[in-house]
C-alpha cells in the first residue's frame, strides 16, 4: 500500500501547516491558502494575508457551511455487529520469532507532507503486525483530505502525491481526532474505517467503531475515542473548549465487554487527546471516566500536541495514574519545547529539543513515531525519528496482578 522505491514524492510543505490553530473556523480558513502543486525550492514565506482575499474567503465560507454545519455522524458501536465485540487478538505471525508482536504508533500524521511520507516508510521498515494512527487528518478531515492524506487516493484538484497510511501485517486501525470531527466525522467513519481493521481473506475486514481492544495473555491495548466530543456548536466552540469526554456507548462497552470481570493484564491506553501536559492544555475528563474501570497505573500514548514527550507517572484529580507518552509528531510541524513550561505539576522525563534541518528552514522539531515490541510479559518501546534513529528507549514488564514496571530506560540524545 506504500509508494514504490523509485516513485517520486511530491508532498505538501510543512510551512503550510505551521501555526495551525486548534479552532475549526481558522483551520478552514488556513486550508484555503494551500497551493495546488508543490512549492518551488527554496520555499516562499507562508502567505497568511492571502487567507483574507475575497476568493479565499468565499471558498472558506462555502466549505465551512458544507462540511461543518449540520448534524455530526452518528456514533457507531458494536451493538449490532454480528460476532464482533471490538476485542481482537494481539498476536504474531509465522515469520516472526515466537511470541514477538510489533505495533507501530504515530499521531497527527495525516498531512501528506514529505515528512509524513518518510515516517510512513519508517513504519513499513518496522515490519509491524499492527499499525495504529492516533488521529488527525488535516486540515479539516473532509473527504478529499482523507483520501489524499490518509488513504492514498489522489485529489483531482491538485498535483500532490497522495499519501497512504501503512498497513499492518495483521491489522490496521485509526483513532478519531478533533480534525476529523471538524467535518463532522463523516469522512472518518464512512471512508477511513471501512478500509481498516483486521486482515482477513486477503483484505481488511473493516474497523467497525472508533474504539477497540487488542489483547493477549499478558497485555491489553485499549483504544479510546476522545475526538467525538472535541467539537461543539459551530462558532460557539471557538470560545468554549469541549471536555473530549468518552461517549456513553464507549463507556458501556468498557463496562460490559472489556472490564466485565476481574483482569490482571497490563494496560496500554491509546487516545488522540492528552490527559496532561507540561506544555499545553489538559483533557482530564476521560481519565476520570476510566477510573470506574481501572485502579492501577497504565501506559498511555496520545497525540494532539505536536511533540515527543515522555512523562513520569502522574494522576490528575480523580483520574487514573498514567505514564504519559506524547507522540503527536508524526506529520505536522513539531513544536519545540518552550522556555517556560505551562504546568509544573507533571514532570517530563524526556522531550526532544532538536531543531529539524530541512530546505524549508522552519523553527520546528523532528518528526517520528513509536515502535512497540511485545514478547510475553515484556514490552520494549523505541521512539524513532524521521532518520530512523532511536532517540529514547524503554522496557516494561507486567506482573501477575497487572502492575506495569519499567525495567530500563535510555535517552540516546540530551533532553531539554
Amino acid at each position: 500500500m506504500g509508494l514504490k522505491d523509485d516513485q517520486p514524492i511530491e508532498g505538501k510543505d510543512l510551512q503550510d501547516f505551521t501555526k495551525l490553530p486548534r479552532k475549526p473556523v481558522l483551520a478552514y480558513l488556513q486550508k484555503q491558502v494551500l497551493p495546488r502543486s508543490p512549492r518551488q525550492r527554496p520555499p516562499a514565506d507562508f502567505p497568511y494575508l492571502a487567507m483574507f482575499l475575497p476568493t479565499n474567503l468565499w471558498k472558506w465560507i462555502s466549505e465551512y457551511v458544507r462540511y461543518r454545519i449540520g448534524p455530526i455522524h452518528p456514533f457507531p458501536d458494536y451493538t449490532h455487529q454480528e460476532q464482533d465485540t471490538g476485542v481482537y487478538p494481539l498476536e504474531s505471525d509465522e515469520a516472526s520469532a515466537a511470541g514477538v508482536i510489533r505495533v507501530a504508533l504515530a499521531g497527527d500524521w495525516g498531512t501528506g507532507t514529505d515528512e509524513a511520507f518518510k515516517i510512513g516508510k519508517r513504519i513499513e521498515d518496522f515490519r509491524r503486525h499492527y499499525a495504529i494512527h492516533l488521529g488527525d487528518v488535516y486540515f479539516v478531515g473532509d473527504p478529499n483530505e482523507v483520501k489524499a492524506n490518509f488513504l492514498g487516493i489522489a485529489n483531482p484538484r491538485d498535483s500532490f502525491t497522495p499519501c497512504c497510511w501503512p498497513r499492518g501485517l495483521n491489522g490496521t486501525f485509526a483513532l478519531n481526532g478533533n480534525h476529523e470531527m471538524y467535518a463532522r466525522g463523516y469522512a472518518y467513519f464512512q471512508l477511513i474505517l471501512p478500509r481498516l481493521g483486521l486482515n482477513g481473506a486477503g483484505a481488511p475486514s473493516g474497523q467497525k467503531a472508533s474504539f477497540f481492544c487488542l489483547q493477549n495473555e499478558f497485555w491489553r491495548i485499549i483504544a479510546l475515542d476522545t475526538g467525538y466530543d472535541s467539537i461543539g456548536i459551530p462558532f460557539v466552540e471557538e470560545f468554549v473548549q469541549p471536555y473530549c469526554a468518552l461517549p456513553d456507548q464507549l463507556l458501556e462497552w468498557l463496562r460490559d465487554v472489556v472490564f466485565h470481570e476481574e483482569d490482571s493484564r497490563g494496560i496500554v491506553l491509546l487516545s488522540h487527546h492528552q490527559y496532561y501536559s507540561c506544555f499545553d492544555d489538559w483533557f482530564t475528563r476521560q481519565a476520570e471516566q476510566m477510573a470506574a474501570f481501572i485502579s492501577r497505573p497504565v501506559i498511555w500514548f496520545w497525540g494532539h500536541e505536536h511533540r515527543l514527550a515522555i512523562y513520569e507517572k502522574f494522576q490528575a484529580g480523580g483520574g487514573i495514574e498514567a505514564y504519559g507518552r506524547c507522540i503527536g509528531h508524526g506529520g505536522m510541524p513539531v513544536d519545540l519545547p518552550p522556555a517556560t513550561r505551562l504546568h509544573s505539576q507533571c514532570q517530563v522525563e524526556f522531550v526532544d529539543h532538536r531543531k529539524y534541518v530541512s530546505d524549508e528552514d522552519l523553527d520546528v522539531g523532528i518528526n517520528g513515531f513509536a515502535q512497540l515490541t511485545f514478547a510475553g510479559n515484556e514490552l520494549a518501546v523505541d521512539y524513532v525519528d524521521i532518520d530512523g534513529n532511536t532517540i529514547f528507549a524503554e522496557s516494561w514488564r507486567v506482573d501477575g496482578d497487572g502492575n506495569v514496571e519499567r525495567t530500563a530506560a535510555d535517552a540516546l540524545i540530551g533532553s531539554a
